[in-house]
């Protein structure tokens, strides 16, 4: 009887080590409330150059992810000695008013990696939101908007391509830990989108750099991003030859307690209507319209805003800029420029609960005309600005788990 006893404590220590090195976290957001958004509507088709038949309208109704995407989430760890970890973290965003997938139906479709971590950093492998995404566990833009890239079609992802929540499939990734202040972050991906084929040069394939440093009140971040399309050839897949997609951005944020500014500038190079499909920025970022016989196009970004602690919440607002260089195709010229504004409360229930409030506008700027076209055709084209422009309204709550 003696040594069964002796045996079990044992075999009980041992467990309750085992159990202090590795653990799991189930964690997540959810984020819902009433909104209302009101945009061009296509009534005449699937003919996108069709000015007559778009139409602002309006909806209303309860939705989901308005300050951030809902999702659900394990998160996990074991100690491996000597200071080295095993990672990994399983993420899936869906809509709270209806149940549904998000990233287009995908189990984990906001990040699936695993990893090794150490004094040295973090090596993580799987599908993953890149460092300037915005999102994700490796995110080194976190603050630098206002909205956090969140808060509906005014958020930084609304201007800014590498911001709109970059998801890369089959990546590597690293991760410094902070110096000074300083840290480091940098991806490749194998093909950026779905799974690798061969041969090789038949995948798009990425590769991102992103650095920030926080010191005081100031905050900066900077980040290089380079999408390669496909060879013309075998298994060849979306924009195949199209020149390469190149975003720099870079921003900062100055703290001075009653307010903080920020601010953000981005060089955006062959803007192409591969991030349509992708679920980001098209032609004109979060519109859902696209050119099909545009390639890519040039765009300058800026965005300025506050945040202002009020009553015990936060008070943020913030101006966009996009400038385009115009379009020259066969058939048309399109420059697609538009500013953005939005403004929105925070307030904390809790340290964990939240409710929001939030209006903004995407205003349409640029042109669009026909190339040799009659003047009737002009005027039709004209109207486009009905079918970019957009207002949006919400108010809503959120909860972290």
């Amino acid at each position: 009887m003696k040594k069964s006893l002796i045996a079990l404590a044992v075999l009980g220590a041992f467990s309750a080590t085992a159990s202090a090195q590795s653990s799991v976290t189930i964690y997540g957001i959810i984020d819902g409330g009433v909104q209302w958004t009101e945009g061009g509507v296509n009534r005449g088709g699937t003919t996108a150059l069709n000015p007559p038949n778009w139409q602002q309208e309006s909806k209303f109704g309860v939705e989901s992810g308005f300050q951030s995407g809902s999702r659900f989430g394990l998160r996990g760890s074991e100690a491996l000695g000597g200071g080295l970890n095993a990672i990994f973290t399983l993420e899936g965003g869906y809509s709270q008013d209806t149940g549904a997938s998000g990233q287009g139906g995908l189990l984990f479709g906001r990040q699936a990696f695993l990893g090794l971590q150490g004094g040295w950093g973090t090596v993580a492998f799987g599908r993953m939101a890149t460092p300037a995404s915005g999102t994700g566990s490796f995110n080194q833009w976190g603050g630098i908007d206002p909205f956090d890239t969140g808060f509906g079609i005014f958020g930084l992802q609304a201007t800014f391509v590498s911001q709109a929540a970059q998801r890369w499939d089959n990546s590597i990734l690293y991760s410094s830990p902070t110096w000074s202040g300083f840290k480091l972050g940098a991806q490749y991906s194998f093909n950026v989108a779905g799974q690798e084929t061969a041969p090789q040069g038949s995948n798009i394939t990425g590769w991102n750099v992103t650095g920030s440093w926080a010191g005081g009140p100031v905050t900066v971040a900077a980040s290089y991003e380079v999408i390669q399309y496909s060879d013309v050839g075998v298994n060849q897949k979306a924009l195949a030859g199209n020149p390469d997609t190149k975003l720099f951005s870079i921003g900062g944020t100055f703290d001075i307690k009653f307010v903080k500014f920020h601010l953000a500038y981005a060089d955006q190079k062959a803007v192409t209507t591969f991030y349509n499909s992708a679920g980001n920025p098209a032609n004109v970022p979060n519109s859902g319209f696209f050119l099909p016989t545009v390639g890519n196009y040039d765009n300058t970004a800026y965005m300025g805003g506050v945040t202002v602690p009020l009553f015990g919440g936060a008070l943020l607002a913030s101006y966009q800029a996009s400038d385009a260089d115009n379009i020259n195709t066969l058939t048309y010229q399109f420059e697609p420029d538009y500013n953005v504004w939005g403004v929105g409360y925070t307030y904390p229930l809790s340290r964990r609960t939240n409710i929001y409030v939030g209006y903004g506008q995407r205003q349409w700027d640029g042109r669009i005309a026909a190339v040799g076209g009659t003047p009737a055709q002009a005027a039709t084209l004209s109207q486009a600005s009905q079918f970019f422009d957009a207002s949006q309204f919400a108010l809503g709550i959120r909860h972290l788990f």
